[in-house]
């Protein structure tokens, strides 16, 4: 719960920061956005350590390859990278190369899930055969 509040704290002292200085200076605004973006990553990258851990756990009691938990973790990882990337472009201004963004990044989740999708397909064949 603290590590939230510190989080909505630096959220808001960046953006207050920010909408103070753009008036006159705009271009310093974006780099306070980015400043502000990056500490909130970084507090956030404490946290995800210790979920991955614990999930990693999880998954290897259960008897699953653990290769696709890497793939899940990854394509989560780049979803919030491309959302993040994406937020910080519609905020300077930039929607259409936002957009781009967004679609670069679900094209990478896609290329990279292809083998977790290929696994699941063979698998499905090798059932309705044995049917």
């Amino acid at each position: 719960m603290n590590e939230l509040i510190k989080i909505v704290g630096i959220g808001f002292a960046g953006g207050l920061l920010a909408i103070t200085v753009r008036k006159e200076r705009p271009e310093f605004a974006m780099l306070i956005m980015l400043a502000a973006s990056a500490v909130i990553l970084f507090c956030v990258s404490e946290n995800i350590a210790g979920v991955i851990t614990e999930l990693r756990a999880a998954i290897e009691g259960c008897g699953v390859d653990i290769r696709y938990f890497i793939i899940c973790i990854k394509a989560a990882g780049m979803a919030y990278i491309a959302q993040f990337a994406a937020e910080i472009l519609r905020d300077s201004g930039e929607g259409a190369i936002a957009s781009k963004v967004e679609a670069a990044g679900k094209i990478a989740i896609l290329a990279l899930t292809l083998p977790v999708m290929k696994s699941l397909l063979e698998m499905c064949v090798r059932v309705v055969n044995g049917i």
